[in-house]
């Protein structure tokens, strides 16, 4: 099959990041494979690359765009279409609360294969449902990203960066500022039994909070405990409270003061509401993948002990591969899917799908799409996607992969570099003097959060983590975008 995504064209790249193909899979079955079914456009061409537990997912960043225009198009700007859509997500929603209640319940060990069966192959298509909604605002937003640029580029070529960072910024609360938010109300429970009866409640709300694409972490009222005597060492509760809400309220401050002053056309303030909109969503959801992945753990290790599969062997497989292990149909060779664990690659084309197992074609696509030349690099610049309190900070740089394994050497002095972000990576972002990332762009995870945080941050510089070093003195100047090697 013939891969036609040109490495020689801009490239946008997902990763690398630790990752299990089965809390991703549905994304691949649905969106890669059956969209046409339900939807006018297919995603562009998409290549992934697996190696030792890795991922780094590939579109060509211009097919991305124009697909995402025409979704952006009908989903956003079409308010009545964009209603209706939100209006499946909320009935989803309410279906998935069902459900969760549902499987909190079961006695696993009670429930015979027959019925185990039955309740994955539903617990399956409701996920199938959920990446057929929320494919929407994520694609969405490289098209929003794309036209509101090219607008303000328009109109005002030397600020448009500047412009486009604060219109795209999000005015409702993330879901990590939300669970702040409710731990810190606790604080203010003076009755000590009301009070571990709330954290407890709190605990088992949010007990996926770290969840992520590389497996699961279940947290613990301590934890939480924890989490909030953090919080309050420095500030208030009221104070911390407060500090959450401002960071929102100034978000739409700001959006509204640049409208007014500016005079922006109805239309592109349309097109900027609508991306902030778009991207706060698509921040929202991941929630609820997070939250599905913990019950998905709770599957795997019942069929783990129903058959012959380890519980990391099932974390390899697909959706559908894991039907089959249940079915007993005897489909799914082990032997094949534990090649996954150290290289795997898929492409997908138009709902057609090719995957790679051998070792050598995979590592030709390693060279071809991931190795870049880095030479001689004193200077590096990106995207600014949050000016931060100061816009010239200086500090030592800390390459993070794996942020459980390597928070331990983030100082609060630290400069923060990784190819991208993700939900897990937020208990090293907090303490980043500033954010440095290889991939990315406004929407993104890196973007969302260092606004929150009001921490500069830059994206899209490409070669970030080849060119820096652990240790290396820098400045990172978020008005301009540049990254300097001091030392």
């Amino acid at each position: 099959m013939q891969i036609n995504i040109n490495p020689k064209k801009e490239l946008f790249k997902w990763g690398p990041i630790e990752f299990k193909l089965v809390y991703g899979s549905f994304f691949i079955e649905t969106i890669l494979v059956r969209v046409e079914d339900f939807y006018p456009w297919h995603w562009p061409p998409a290549l992934a690359i697996i190696q030792q537990g890795k991922l780094t997912f590939i579109n060509g960043c211009l097919e991305l765009q124009k697909a995402g225009l025409k979704y952006f198009r009908k989903y956003f700007l079409n308010l009545n279409n964009y209603k209706i859509h939100w209006q499946k997500w909320e009935d989803w929603i309410k279906e998935y609360e069902k459900m969760a209640q549902e499987l909190e319940q079961i006695k696993w060990q009670n429930i015979s294969d027959k019925e185990l069966s039955s309740l994955l192959k539903k617990f399956y298509n409701f996920n199938i449902r959920f990446w057929l909604i929320v494919h929407v605002p994520e694609i969405a937003n490289w098209g929003g990203e794309y036209l509101l640029t090219n607008k303000l580029k328009n109109l005002f070529p030397d600020k448009f960066e500047k412009y486009l960072e604060i219109l795209s910024a999000p005015v409702k609360f993330s879901f990590f500022q939300q669970e702040e938010l409710d731990l810190l109300f606790l604080d203010s429970i003076k009755n000590k039994k009301e009070f571990q009866k709330k954290l407890k409640q709190h605990a088992k709300e949010y007990r996926w909070l770290l969840n992520s694409y590389g497996g699961n972490r279940i947290l613990k009222v301590d934890y939480f405990a924890d989490k909030l005597k953090e919080l309050l060492q420095e500030k208030s509760a009221k104070q911390k409270i407060k500090e959450i809400k401002d960071n929102v309220k100034k978000n739409k401050t700001r959006k509204d003061k640049l409208i007014k002053e500016l005079k922006l056309s109805k239309d592109l303030v349309l097109t900027a509401k609508q991306l902030s909109q778009s991207i706060w969503w698509q921040d929202l959801r991941k929630g609820y993948i997070w939250q599905m992945n913990y019950f998905w753990d709770k599957f795997l290790r019942e069929i783990s002990k129903r058959t012959d599969w380890k519980f990391d062997e099932l974390q390899l497989c697909y959706g559908y591969e894991i039907l089959s292990i249940v079915k007993n149909e005897n489909k799914i060779n082990k032997k094949e899917i534990n090649k996954r664990k150290k290289y795997y690659a898929f492409y997908a084309e138009k709902g057609k799908f090719n995957d790679f197992i051998q070792v050598q074609p995979i590592k030709k696509l390693i060279s071809t799409y991931l190795k870049t030349a880095t030479g001689n690099i004193k200077e590096l610049k990106g995207l600014v996607v949050s000016r931060g309190r100061a816009t010239i900070t200086r500090g030592r740089v800390k390459i993070i992969s794996n942020p459980f394994k390597e928070s331990c050497k983030m100082e609060k002095v630290d400069i923060l570099v990784a190819g991208m972000t993700s939900p897990e990576f937020i208990i090293v972002m907090k303490k980043a003097k500033a954010i440095i990332t290889d991939h990315g762009g406004m929407t993104s995870h890196a973007a969302i959060v260092s606004r929150e945080l009001g921490v500069p941050c830059i994206v899209g510089t490409k070669i970030a983590t080849q060119v820096l070093k652990d240790g290396d003195l820098v400045e990172v100047d978020a008005d301009q975008g540049v990254i300097k090697i001091i030392k």
